[in-house]
């Protein structure tokens, strides 16, 4: 029989249970006021003091409106997992979160080379959400979509205005953007890149490999069983009928 994990395997059930219950239990430990968000929070200011944890642990929490974000934070996993597969899940993230950041602050120092006093308001400002994370999952998923065999012009344009459908979802949970905002685009760039590098020439959408070799072991094995039955059966009847004519 076919196991009853087609969409994910348990094994990506886990994953992604355990990082949704790490995420939700630090943003709950932020709100009540366990661990302050200047710990945890990353800003171009705690970056340039060397504080360098916080490229990690802004990403594990969840900026307002919580349930739409934790909500589609879920949604995007799932669906990187099922497309891209959890090298590129992992990657991804931690790339698109941490190098995205990086890049932008780089640029921000650049700026400011220039202007000493341009973009101050985001020098100490809270930098952190899953947003980042997120987009680079977008990133990967439209990009195996783009490239799948059995892609169509049709199918571009459908995976074009999903990607800008999703991005103006983004913009309505929060609605103000700054220079910080910007990492949004460098994380969906570095998400494309993971995927064209981890998962190769594009394959017909939805047919990755754990799934395929399931159904095709177990239709196999189906098939071998029924052969097995059918030769069984033309043992017995020759064997009755050498009895019977005996």
């Amino acid at each position: 029989m076919i196991s009853g994990h087609v969409f994910l395997r348990r094994r990506e059930w886990a994953l992604l249970a355990s990082l949704m219950t790490v995420v939700s239990a630090l943003t709950a430990a932020e709100r009540q006021r366990l661990i302050p968000l200047s710990v945890l929070a990353a800003s171009p200011h705690a970056v340039g003091e060397a504080r360098l944890w916080s490229l990690l642990t802004s990403a594990l929490l969840v900026q307002s409106p919580l349930f739409w974000s934790l909500g589609s934070f879920a949604l995007l996993g799932a669906l990187t997992l099922k497309v891209c597969g959890t090298r590129v899940l992992l990657i991804s993230a931690l790339a698109g979160h941490v190098a995205s950041t990086l890049v932008v602050y780089a640029l921000l120092a650049l700026a400011r080379t220039v202007d000493s006093r341009a973009f101050e308001a985001v020098l100490s400002a809270p930098d952190y959400g899953v947003s980042a994370i997120s987009a680079a999952w977008l990133g990967a998923i439209a990009s195996v979509s783009w490239r799948a065999r059995d892609r169509t012009l049709r199918g571009k344009i459908a995976t074009a205005l999903a990607v800008v459908a999703t991005a103006l979802f983004g913009w309505t949970l929060r609605r103000h953007l700054s220079f910080l905002d910007l990492e949004h685009v460098v994380a969906f760039g570095i998400g494309v890149v993971v995927a064209v590098r981890l998962c190769g020439t594009g394959e017909p959408l939805g047919r990755r490999p754990g799934v395929a070799d399931a159904l095709n072991a177990a239709t196999r094995r189906r098939r071998f069983d029924e052969g097995m039955e059918r030769d069984y059966a033309r043992r017995i009847s020759a064997l009755c009928a050498r009895f019977f004519a005996w």
